[in-house]
């Protein structure tokens, strides 16, 4: 008669075995494994390396394309904007760099560049309405300046501000404000810490080239702050192309907030590249087509019209 000993060690014996087979199995299997999860990094490194070759290709490409771009420019551009006077205003988010190499453009089209400011963060900040309100209401605007009939502090700071620095279409077609007045104002904005002067000097101009560089600080505010005085200055001058990069196009930046303005994007023209010398040039074409009356998109981002203006 079989023991229960017996039926003990054969169980405990059928348990190591099984035991053993599992360890086994695992074994051989966690190399195949291993050895297949080595092949996918491996694989995946080729891939990144080949795809970092592209990257690289491609942007030696376009810093190629761009540096001829930058060379040609000054013939593709000469004459085109002669005798046409352009003032430069910088958003809080405006880069230096592209505000320079768009100096430097609107100059090789023969553009007088009339003066340049920049705006600073409490030009647009909600906290500064109050202050912007009191400034452009109390009663100490120059001749000439009528207020609008709102009580918006983006729309009247944009009022002063384009009375000063643009003219030609709008309240005082024709009558550019005079020297005592510009200083009047742009030292009130001064000394409310809401703008600087970065040139020399700054009279009126024909035209309004608005640049901006990355999203607007601050929220939805201070960006329909800014694009109100977009706004102002395109109506109180013959025209006004809003000029930024990438960054700037997007939903909250001042290129974005443009485009998606049906009654803006109507009339304001944008280039969303102007940090590359295609988009300084594309710069000068936009504001030709301002002078005929017409208004367009330009760039390389999805909310565009096309990638230049029409030739």
């Amino acid at each position: 008669m079989i023991s229960f000993r017996y039926h003990l060690v054969s169980l405990v014996a059928v348990l190591l075995a099984l035991a053993l087979g599992l360890v086994l199995g695992a074994t051989q299997l966690s190399g195949a494994v291993l050895d297949d999860l080595r092949a996918q990094v491996k694989q995946g490194a080729l891939q990144r390396q080949a795809l970092q070759g592209q990257a690289r290709l491609l942007s030696g490409q376009l810093r190629d394309g761009d540096g001829v771009t930058a060379a040609l420019a000054p013939r593709i551009v000469a004459g085109m904007l002669k005798g046409v006077r352009v003032v430069l205003v910088g958003t809080p988010q405006a880069d230096a760099s592209v505000t320079d190499g768009v100096q430097k453009t609107l100059e090789q089209a023969g553009a007088k560049v009339t003066g340049r400011v920049r705006l600073t963060d409490d030009y647009a900040d909600p906290r500064r309405a109050a202050d912007l309100r009191s400034f452009v209401t109390s009663g100490g605007q120059p001749a000439g300046f009528r207020l609008p009939e709102s009580d918006e502090a983006g729309v009247l700071g944009g009022a002063l501000l384009s009375y000063v620095l643009v003219h030609g279409a709008g309240q005082a077609a024709g009558h550019a404000a005079e020297p005592a007045a510009v200083s009047q104002v742009l030292g009130g904005f001064g000394a409310l810490q809401m703008l600087r002067v970065e040139s020399e000097q700054v009279a009126p101009a024909d035209y309004a080239v608005v640049i901006s560089s990355a999203a607007v600080r601050g929220g939805a505010d201070p960006g329909r702050t800014l694009a109100q005085l977009v706004g102002a200055l395109d109506h109180a001058g013959r025209g006004t192309v809003v000029a930024g990069t990438p960054a700037a196009a997007g939903p909250a930046g001042l290129v974005g907030l443009v485009r998606a303005d049906g009654t803006l994007a109507t009339s304001v023209s944008t280039v969303d590249d102007a940090q590359t010398a295609a988009g300084r040039v594309a710069t000068v074409f936009a504001l030709t087509q301002q002078a005929t009356g017409q208004a367009g998109q330009y760039g390389s981002a999805g909310n565009a019209d096309a990638p230049f203006p029409p030739v």
